[in-house]
């Protein structure tokens, strides 16, 4: 007899949590954010519902592992030994898609659900594609196998979200969409390298272009709710509370953009601090710069509260909560790592 997959058992699990307790369910997601330090200890605080939670995100990684190490033996390639394929975008992304079950299943997408395994595999083609391709675009070696590789992946990843969601003009526009505003995006930034920050301080927003792969599974389910018309909407949600979390890690990865001459949001205005060279002195001063740091969160509060006036406008109650995770992810980052009173 054939056991399940983590995959197939992911969807399951997290419905069977969900629905025993939802408000419980809802207080262990956030949980994490709330205590002074991440980690299992503040899980434990609600552990009838999160030792459950646990459960479901065992097995995760060396699934997806599986599954790259299977494509890349067609091409000849050790794609998880690839120091490009970060493991951290497929914990970062295993969040994004408990949600889309439960949303999925508040939306009544039963066959969606019983293909999610198949939805997961593509979320590892897409994250792992878009990773690795980043992260050779942020080299000074870039290895052309890795980045031919990551188009493969790109590839892969597309045809089997179609194959899974369906071929229509609303589909493939979607994913056309969600490609330009990745590229989009890396080559802005590639472009200003050790010039210049590509963003500006009136449009935070354009932040979000970058996370667009992990929230597609969500676009591409509107047409099948008879929501095409709200597609827009739906984007500019997405990218308003994406360009939150970007904000996020634009101060938590400054020290390392800093050194390849990336400057991002968070270096807006701060021009002649570049002129130090020396990353960890100009991060440290930008983080002592109390009026910055406060500035890049107001706006990121800002953010979200858009995507949450656009979200009670939809009457999408599920994907409020999705917001508010990531507004409890801000806040406790803030406080914490930048010490924002």
């Amino acid at each position: 007899m054939n056991r399940s997959t983590a995959f197939e058992r992911f969807a399951p699990s997290i419905l069977r949590v969900y629905h025993r307790d939802k408000e419980a369910f809802w207080a262990a997601v956030t949980a994490p954010f709330l205590v002074n330090q991440i980690s299992l200890t503040g899980w434990l605080r609600h552990a009838q519902v999160d030792l459950g939670l646990l459960a479901v995100f065992k097995g995760l990684d060396a699934e997806a592992q599986r599954i790259l190490s299977e494509f890349g033996a067609s091409l000849g390639l050790d794609i998880p030994r690839w120091k490009s394929n970060r493991p951290q975008y497929f914990k970062d992304a295993y969040p994004v898609f408990a949600f889309l079950a439960v949303w999925m299943d508040e939306e009544g997408l039963a066959d969606l659900l019983a293909d999610f395994a198949a939805i997961l595999r593509a979320g590892v083609y897409a994250v792992a594609g878009y990773g690795i391709l980043d992260a050779n675009v942020d080299s000074d070696a870039p290895s052309p196998v890795e980045i031919l590789a990551a188009q493969a992946l790109i590839a892969e990843y597309e045809t089997l979200a179609l194959r899974i969601f369906g071929v229509s003009k609303t589909n493939l526009d979607i994913v056309q969409r969600m490609r330009a505003l990745f590229l989009g995006a890396e080559i802005k930034e590639k472009s200003m390298r050790g010039v210049a920050s590509p963003y500006r301080l009136d449009d935070p927003k354009d932040l979000g272009t970058k996370g667009a792969n992990a929230v597609t599974p969500y676009m591409l389910s509107l047409e099948r709710l008879g929501r095409a018309a709200l597609i827009d909407e739906y984007w500019e949600v997405f990218l308003l509370f994406g360009a939150a979390i970007q904000m996020i890690d634009d101060w938590a990865d400054l020290e390392g953009d800093l050194a390849v001459g990336h400057y991002s949001h968070v270096t807006l205005g701060a021009e002649n601090l570049l002129a130090l060279k020396d990353p960890k002195q100009i991060a440290q001063r930008l983080r002592d710069d109390r009026q910055r740091v406060r500035d890049t969160y107001t706006r990121s509060k800002d953010m979200i509260a858009q995507s949450r006036a656009i979200l009670a406008r939809l009457d999408d109650h599920l994907l409020v909560r999705l917001v508010n995770v990531t507004e409890a992810r801000l806040d406790a980052y803030f406080r914490k790592e930048l010490k924002l009173t």
